[in-house]
């Protein structure tokens, strides 16, 4: 009861007291993999073999992702590309560690200057490499902490940060039910771009995922950017003002999982904020819908996703995760 009232209060103390995050470095907020894609591009609360959510909340990290690594590869929005990397090591008595990294490609552009004349072209990257740790104590309970190198490249210019993740997660084996709370990029930018330093793109995120025991489903609900309370735009579609009903709901992302503990899995997802800003009069746009599945093969896992952002606008993301201990025959 002590754990669950400390619960309670962090999270309430964040909403309220936590900084307000920009728009720098905001391909760390993009999906961590196909999975998560799937489910809605926010799932912070999805604790089992997938180790490519440890990247977004070191708190998942456990015993089933010893030694296993994940890699997933997405053609992102106009052209540009990016993948991650995630990886975890069992160091015993409830310590672990992980090892993630991540990229995005925009690709090259033509360089224009005032009088719109082009000179030629250039290119944009950004990029991170970080590591994580972890601590199960009490059987249920997970606490963690990353840190993570971040590069930005436009051009000629260059910016660098360092940014944490922090994240606590609560798990019982005997409900099949999961609670994390996870605090996301907080950091510095120690390299500015032009002399003028910019927050990173820090957020909070708060995740709920059950196993149902009456039909073979996992639901996983996630409240995001609790950091800030209006995350909405001013205006819907029509040109009528957001209301409070809409700025709340915007706050959330759904996911639904058939037979999340087989060898094959299928899955559906839901993101508010983007079903609502990019939706089309008139138009049946499925804005904010995502759909993908999941296979087992021997010692890999495939994954695939699809996105659905805008009727010209979907993301296909593709993921493999390859199990080191079962390739050797050990895993128990």
């Amino acid at each position: 009861m002590k754990k669950l009232t400390a619960f309670s209060a962090l999270l309430i103390s964040t909403v309220f007291l936590a900084q307000e995050g920009t728009n720098v470095y905001a391909f760390l907020n993009t999906p961590v993999s196909a999975r998560q894609a799937a489910l809605g591009g926010d799932a912070v609360s999805i604790r089992d073999y997938d180790v490519s959510f440890v990247a977004t909340n070191p708190g998942l990290m456990n015993l089933e992702q010893d030694k296993m690594i994940s890699l997933n590869y997405a053609s992102y929005l106009a052209d540009s590309k990016y993948g991650t990397i995630s990886y975890v090591k069992d160091l015993q008595e409830g310590h672990l560690i992980s090892f993630n990294a991540k990229y995005m490609d925009y690709g090259r552009m033509p360089r224009t200057d005032e009088s719109a004349v082009i000179d030629g072209e250039f290119g944009a990257m950004d990029a991170s490499v970080g590591v994580g740790y972890a601590y199960q104590f009490e059987e249920n309970w997970t606490v963690a902490g990353s840190a993570n190198f971040v590069s930005s490249k436009i051009d000629n210019y260059t910016s660098m940060a360092v940014v944490g993740n922090a994240g606590i997660t609560y798990h019982n084996d005997k409900t099949n039910e999961t609670l994390a709370l996870v605090f996301r990029n907080f950091g510095y930018q120690f390299k500015t771009f032009n002399g003028v330093r910019e927050n990173v793109a820090f957020r909070v995120d708060l995740g709920y995922t059950k196993i149902l025991d009456e039909f073979p489903v996992a639901l996983t609900i996630t409240a995001h950017d609790l950091q800030k309370l209006n995350i909405s735009q001013d205006y819907n579609n029509n040109g009528q003002e957001i209301n409070w009903t809409r700025k709340f709901a915007d706050h959330f992302s759904f996911g639904a999982e058939l037979f999340p503990q087989q060898a094959f899995n299928i899955r559906f997802g839901y993101n508010v904020k983007r079903g609502n800003e990019l939706a089309v009069l008139d138009q049946r746009s499925f804005a904010g819908l995502s759909a993908g599945f999941g296979i087992k093969i021997s010692s890999f896992r495939f994954d695939y996703s699809h996105m659905r952002y805008h009727n010209s606008s979907n993301v296909n993301m593709f993921g493999l995760t390859l199990d080191l201990i079962e390739v050797g025959g050990n895993r128990r």
